[in-house]
């Protein structure tokens, strides 16, 4: 084991509280992974010296955990007031699972606060949930458009008082308003809908239509690049299965993606629109003719 100064051990377990509560063998576990060599004893004393410095440090549940610190943002009842609407859009948009992470989260926020900020946090929380409920109708219809949109499949939708088949989705934001960017199967132009004018989704059996007009190239990558593969700008994962990983790509040059995603070969595949993947076919065709025709000659 190795000797370290008492400071930086002060420091390291206000670090380690400061992330989460620890049970005392915890903590010591903690040091023991830096080959620090520590007791209980210790671990009392640095206890001591925290609280000197005006820590605040309890007990719950077996475990210690840091109740206030000495340095403290100035939080307004709007800056609680915001927070909990975050929390509970958060919640409504996502779920429990991505909101226990936000939640871990804001709580390293509330300890810089004053001493009663998490009971002025959970009353903005119950005082906000009614303010979050109509986010649910805005995920449900996102969800619905991204799911047949992953299927390729042309969705015909009653927008107000019209029927409208459209594909090559997107959503923009602006103004409070969320909007949907989708292509317009009927009259072959861009139309810019706002998700609240979006009355039924249909999905129908065809396959959207391929068009030169389509903004995102979707292609699937498989084996190794599955889990390694880096984004580039203007990329976004779409859907993962268990054996590849859909990409749209809206930002790079098409000749340009293309002859990068030849470099992947058979790891890579063009999956819509329909007129990039011919257009790659024809690449990777003229590309096996040069190499054809170099090699007789």
């Amino acid at each position: 084991m190795r000797k370290i100064d008492a400071s930086y051990r002060v420091m390291k377990l206000f670090k380690m509280l400061y992330e989460r509560p620890l049970s005392l063998d915890e903590i010591c576990d903690g040091f023991y992974m830096e080959d620090i060599c520590i007791n209980r004893e210790t671990v009392s004393k640095y206890f001591k010296t925290l609280r000197r410095f005006g820590c605040k440090v309890g007990k719950r549940f077996g475990k210690f955990e840091l109740k206030s610190v000495p340095f403290s943002l100035d939080l307004s009842d709007d800056d609680f007031y915001y927070l909990a609407i975050f929390q509970n859009l958060a919640t409504d948009l996502y779920g429990e699972s991505v909101c226990q992470n936000l939640k871990a989260a804001l709580s390293k926020i509330l300890l810089l606060t004053d001493y009663n900020a998490f009971d002025k946090y959970d009353a903005r929380l119950l005082e906000t949930r009614k303010i979050s409920s109509s986010t649910l109708l805005f995920r449900d219809k996102i969800a619905k458009l991204l799911k047949f949109g992953y299927e390729n499949s042309k969705i015909k939708i009653l927008y107000n008082d019209r029927k409208i088949n459209i594909s090559h989705i997107s959503f923009k934001y602006c103004d409070n308003a969320v909007f949907a960017h989708v292509f317009n199967e009927d009259t072959k132009s861009y139309e810019l809908l706002m998700l609240d004018g979006i009355k039924e989704i249909y999905s129908t059996p065809e396959s959207s239509f391929g068009s030169e007009f389509a903004p995102y190239t979707v292609f699937a990558l498989s084996g190794r690049l599955k889990n390694s593969y880096t984004l580039y700008e203007g990329e976004k994962v779409i859907k993962m299965q268990e054996d590849k990983v859909l990409i749209s790509n809206n930002f790079e040059d098409k000749n340009e993606l293309f002859r990068r995603l030849l470099r992947y070969g058979n790891l890579c595949q063009i999956i819509s629109p329909k007129g990039d993947v011919e257009k790659f076919r024809k690449m990777l065709e003229n590309m096996k003719n040069n190499l054809k025709n170099k090699t007789l000659s």
